[in-house]
């Protein structure tokens, strides 16, 4: 049940949504192949040590952690859609926190950035703290399941204000007839489809197991100026377009990296659709898809795949794609496991693109506090999905553009992660 006013006391189960359940397909799929799931994370830095009592009691007491520590996924026997149920009522929070004291700090963010959160065993929330020299880092690890990127900073924002929480997503309006719906899903597969392709651009297939690793980089506030000039100056597209046209042009450069046709870049890129009563609501995914099409010989220069990518994007503005995929998502909700795999796996023959791509919102945590403390940076880690097995993820706090990777290891490994956030860093300031 939806529950208006976001309280926990009446709630007992909440039916995944189209984008709730496509992001669980991809629960599976992570976890099969890398032993982690479908995580997004979050590490906020403070200035100053965040005492280890105060910050466990913040986070027991929190209205929305008490009830990620309570649900199970269920499903009936007869039926392909999927519940959150609230029946661990006496879940214990506690046990999901995770406090570092006299480790390494680059060893305990790994060990942090690393924690699987499943709904079938453990906890779909786990939450490390990290102390070095006078910061605090809290670090959010949350099965994707259960919120997109803005529910992850509506949670964080909850330490740092105190408003009540809109947990649960508002009450659905009346949606399209289910006619028009199943033609919304039929052209937004048609579409996909088309641009896809069974041969695309991708990182080489490696046998054997994966390995999630983590690489970030960030521009000085100055560098970031100087992005955005050329941004407004030279490029002249939105920030999409060009961040996008910087990661395919980088990934073009490093040709020794990529296999299969070089006439077939395909990249969705997640857009958030959240209605305006939904701005503040934590729960659920509200996530559409756009998709981006390029060829080796449209990459001659970053201005060029630029504007081509912002093409495409008016374009599928103008069709009203990211609606018609929503339609699709929401009808496939009743289709079972099997065959839900089938139709992802179709168009791009098991892949799924070239690589994963998202421009996200700045934080709401900027130039606030804490639990009391100031805030100095937050820093959002996508999950590691292989394939495609390289997430690209441009994120900006304070006036620093920052660029972190999520990738597989085995497909790509550090030395060359590195190399490629060099090539796209010089893509934003040459």
């Amino acid at each position: 049940m939806f529950d208006e006013a976001g309280a926990v006391s009446n709630f007992s189960s909440y039916c995944l949504s189209g984008a709730d359940r496509f992001q669980l397909f991809f629960d599976s799929v992570a976890r099969k192949k890398t032993g982690t799931g479908n995580v997004i994370r979050a590490a906020v830095i403070v200035s100053g040590i965040i005492p280890e009592y105060d910050l466990r009691q913040s986070i027991i007491q929190n209205e929305a952690i008490r009830l990620m520590c309570s649900l199970s996924l269920k499903q009936k026997w007869y039926s392909a859609l999927y519940r959150l149920e609230n029946d661990k009522h006496n879940a214990d929070p506690g046990s999901m926190i995770f406090f570092h004291q006299d480790e390494n700090r680059e060893d305990a963010y790994i060990h942090a950035l690393s924690r699987d959160c499943s709904f079938y065993s453990g906890s779909p929330i786990c939450i490390d703290v990290i102390y070095s020299g006078q910061q605090t880092h809290v670090i959010f690890s949350i099965n994707h399941v259960l919120m997109d990127h803005a529910g992850m900073e509506n949670l964080l924002v909850s330490f740092s204000e105190s408003r009540i929480m809109q947990l649960l997503p508002r009450k659905k309006r009346q949606g399209k007839f289910i006619l028009n719906k199943i033609a919304d899903a039929i052209g937004a597969t048609l579409f996909v489809a088309a641009l896809s392709g069974w041969n695309m651009r991708r990182l080489p297939v490696i046998s054997g197991k994966r390995i999630p690793d983590y690489e970030k980089l960030e521009l000085t506030e100055e560098e970031t100026r100087r992005a955005n000039l050329k941004l407004t100056n030279e490029i002249q597209t939105s920030k999409l377009a060009f961040f996008l046209g910087c990661a395919m042009h980088a990934l073009d450069a490093s040709e020794e990296l990529l296999v299969g046709n070089p006439e077939k870049y395909f990249v969705a890129v997640p857009i958030n659709r959240r209605s305006a009563s939904d701005k503040e609501t934590v729960f659920s995914n509200f996530l559409s898809f756009i998709y981006f099409q390029a060829k080796a010989g449209e990459m001659k220069s970053i201005k060029n795949i630029s504007q081509r990518i912002s093409q495409q994007m008016i374009l599928q503005a103008r069709k009203k794609l990211p609606g018609k995929f929503s339609s699709l998502l929401d009808l496939f909700r009743f289709v079972p496991a099997t065959l839900y795999r089938a139709f992802i796996n179709l168009p791009g023959n098991g892949d799924s693109g070239t690589f994963a791509f998202s421009l996200l919102s700045n934080s709401l945590l900027e130039n606030k506090l804490f639990l009391g403390f100031p805030v100095t940076d937050v820093s959002h880690y996508a999950p590691v999905i292989s394939p495609p097995a390289l997430n690209i993820v441009f994120n900006e706090f304070n006036g620093r553009l920052k660029i972190i990777l999520s990738f597989d290891e085995s497909r790509i490994n550090k030395m060359k992660a590195r190399e490629l956030l060099l090539t796209i860093r010089k893509n934003l300031l040459n």
